[in-house]
């Protein structure tokens, strides 16, 4: 049990350093433990489409777009949005990990942090919304 203290700490003081593991996927700036990928939604199964389309439309549309594909209005045109309709895009990004995006944000490119405004269950919703929009 000691070991497994000692873990659960260090990995905490090294987070709290700014020096959280990334996830797989090697993009910069975002937040994402280790056991993300292998994360699974709560809701899995749960009719979340007139939720997460309200959730989508009120904190991602604008910058990535009404389908998703990232041409939002306030989209940032050096730093374009995720395209979220990418079908291949899935592999790199498994539910725990899109959940962590949207939970955590990042600050270069910008995306901000839902974790204020929505509760988990929320972002879990987001996350099964964004899964429709994939081709």
């Amino acid at each position: 049990m000691g070991a497994a203290v000692t873990v659960v700490w260090l990995t905490r003081a090294f987070a709290a350093m700014g020096g959280a593991p990334q996830s797989p996927s090697g993009s910069a700036g975002w937040q994402i433990p280790e056991t993300a990928p292998a994360e699974v939604s709560p809701l899995a199964g749960a009719a979340v489409g007139e939720k997460g389309r309200g959730l989508y439309k009120a904190k991602c549309q604008r910058c990535h777009g009404v389908d998703g594909s990232g041409g939002g209005p306030d989209a940032d045109p050096g730093h374009p949005p995720g395209d979220l309709t990418n079908g291949r895009a899935a592999a790199r990004n498994p539910d725990g990990v899109i959940f962590y995006k949207v939970w955590n944000g990042r600050t270069k490119p910008k995306m901000p942090a839902m974790k204020l405004d929505l509760t988990r269950e929320d972002v879990w919703t987001l996350v099964a919304y964004v899964n429709t929009l994939r081709k």
